[in-house]
C-alpha cells in the first residue's frame, strides 16, 4: 500500500467528506488506461473496425477509448500514428468547448502532447503553436507530433513571457495546461507522491499565475482560455482562477459536463478518480472580454526551397509550397506565426534537407504526406513484412525505383527506397524497438 503524506490526506478528508473512504479506495485501485483515435490518419468507425484489442467508449470523448492495461504502444497501429496513448480524464480538457475549426491555438504547456494531438484534430482548418519550455521534453513533443503525421501543428521551445512578447494578440484559444503538484498522478508512482510537501502547491500557484499571465497577452479580445491542472489543491486551481479573474477582464464560463463542480467556482469542473475513470483533473474555461494588443515580432521572410519542391513533386505528382529554414525544408501551415527571435522546434512538417547534390527527406515528410506518394507498399498491420520493417530490416518488393511510403490500413508509416531493384528501409534508427 502506497503511504501517503498526512497533511494532502488531512486536506482531501476536508475537501470531500463523504466522498473522502471512496476517494482514498481509488488510490489504491490501478489507473486507467486510454488511448486518443488521430482522425488525421483514420476514421474512428474505421478504427473500431479493424482494431484487434478491446475498447471502451469514453462518454465525453468520440475518439477516446478504455483500453485494458497492457503496453499498446508496441501495437503496429501506434507507430503508424493511429492513436495516441493518453490519460482519459485529461481528454476532457481540450472537451470543455465547441471549436469553429479554424481556429488559431496556443497550448503553452504542451509535452508530452496529447492535448496538442486533440486540439490539431479539432482544427482541422486552423493551426495549433505548441510549445514546450523544457528542452527534451519539447524534441519528445515533436517526435509524437511527427507520429501523428499532423500537418497544422508548429512547436516551439519558449519561455511564456517571451511567447506573450511574439505573439501579442493573435490567437483564438489558448490552453494552459499548468505545471502543477501532480496530486492527480499519485497511482502512477511513489516517487510522484515522495516529491510532495505541503509546500509544493503554494509554489506552483505562482508559477501557474505567471503563465496564465503571458496567456491573456497572447488571447485576441473574445478569445477562450481554458486552464487545467491535473492536481486537487484548491491553491492551485479555484483560487488560481479567482485571482486571475479579480485583475483581468474575463468571463468565467459554465462548463457543461455531469462532474463534481469546483470549490465556489461553480462553472468549474473537477474530475476525481472514484467518480470518473482516470486521474484528477481541474478545469475551468474563461472568455477575454478586454482588447489586445497586436504589437508582435516580425515575421521570418522565407525563401522557397526548389529542390524539396522538385522532389516532393516527382515522388508525389503533387505541387506544395516548401520553405527552407535552419537547413531543412518545410511545409508550414501558416507562415504568419513564425516570429523572428522565438525558439522553433519545428515549423511544421519537417520535409527533408539538402545535402551537396541530392535531397534527403526526412521521416515527418512520409508520417504527413506518405498517402500521396505515388511509390507505396500498402500493408495490414498483421502483415509479417511489417514487423521486419519496424525492425528496420529488408524484404522482396516488386515496386519502381525510387522513393515510396509504408501505408498500414490507410495509415502513413514511414519510407523506403527502391535502388537497383533492392528494397532501403528508412525507418528511422531510433524507433527500430519493435518486439
Amino acid at each position: 500500500m502506497t503511504l501517503y503524506n498526512q497533511i494532502f490526506l488531512d486536506r482531501m478528508q476536508h475537501l470531500l467528506r463523504k466522498d473522502y473512504q471512496a476517494f482514498l479506495k481509488s488510490l489504491e485501485s490501478e489507473n486507467e488506461k486510454a488511448i486518443f483515435v488521430n482522425q488525421n490518419k483514420i476514421k474512428v468507425e474505421n478504427f473500431k473496425n479493424i482494431v484487434d484489442f478491446d475498447i471502451k467508449p469514453i462518454p465525453y470523448e468520440k475518439a477516446g477509448f478504455y483500453v485494458d492495461n497492457q503496453k499498446k504502444g508496441r501495437h503496429p497501429l501506434h507507430h503508424c500514428g493511429a492513436f495516441y496513448m493518453q490519460e482519459p480524464s485529461a481528454m476532457f480538457t481540450v472537451n470543455c468547448m465547441q471549436f469553429k475549426g479554424d481556429e488559431k491555438v496556443l497550448d503553452m504547456c504542451a509535452a508530452p502532447g496529447g492535448k496538442t494531438i486533440q486540439l490539431a484534430n479539432r482544427v482541422p482548418n486552423g493551426v495549433v503553436v505548441s510549445n514546450e519550455y523544457n528542452k527534451a521534453r519539447s524534441e519528445i513533443l515533436f517526435s509524437n507530433i511527427e507520429r501523428m503525421g499532423l500537418k497544422n501543428v508548429i512547436i516551439t521551445n519558449e519561455d511564456s513571457k517571451n511567447l506573450a512578447k511574439a505573439y501579442s494578440g493573435c490567437f483564438d484559444v489558448v490552453l494552459v495546461d499548468a505545471p502543477c503538484s501532480g496530486e492527480g498522478m499519485f497511482r502512477k508512482g511513489a516517487e510522484i507522491v515522495e516529491q510532495w510537501s505541503p509546500n509544493h502547491p503554494i509554489m506552483c500557484q505562482e508559477r501557474q499565475l505567471d503563465i496564465l499571465q503571458s496567456a491573456d497577452k497572447v488571447l485576441k479580445q473574445d478569445g477562450y482560455l481554458i486552464y487545467s491542472t491535473c492536481t486537487y489543491s484548491l491553491e492551485e486551481n479555484e483560487q488560481v482562477v479567482k485571482q486571475f479573474l479579480q485583475n483581468h477582464d474575463y468571463q468565467l464560463i459554465d462548463i457543461d459536463a455531469p462532474f463534481t463542480r469546483g470549490v465556489d467556482l461553480p462553472e468549474t469542473v473537477r474530475l476525481y478518480p472514484h467518480i470518473v475513470k482516470g486521474e484528477g483533473q481541474f478545469v475551468a474555461l474563461l472568455r477575454k472580454k478586454s482588447p489586445s494588443s497586436e504589437q508582435n515580432y516580425s515575421n521570418v521572410k522565407f525563401n522557397e526551397d526548389k529542390k524539396a519542391q522538385d522532389f516532393f513533386e516527382k515522388h508525389t505528382k503533387n505541387k506544395q509550397k516548401l520553405v527552407s529554414f535552419k537547413n531543412f525544408a518545410y511545409y508550414v501551415p501558416d507562415l504568419s506565426l513564425i516570429k523572428k527571435d522565438i525558439n522553433y522546434v519545428s515549423i511544421g512538417v519537417r520535409i527533408g534537407e539538402s545535402k551537396q547534390a541530392r535531397f534527403e527527406p526526412h521521416h515527418n515528410l512520409y508520417t504527413a504526406f506518405g498517402n500521396q506518394f505515388v511509390n507505396k507498399l500498402e500493408l495490414d498491420f498483421n502483415d509479417a513484412r511489417l514487423t521486419k520493417y519496424l525492425k528496420g530490416e529488408t524484404f522482396d518488393v516488386d515496386l519502381l525505383e525510387g522513393y515510396g511510403a509504408i501505408i498500414v490500413n490507410g495509415c502513413a508509416l514511414g519510407g523506403f527506397k527502391i535502388s537497383a531493384k533492392k528494397f532501403k528501409n528508412h525507418y528511422p534508427k531510433g524507433l527500430r524497438n519493435f518486439k
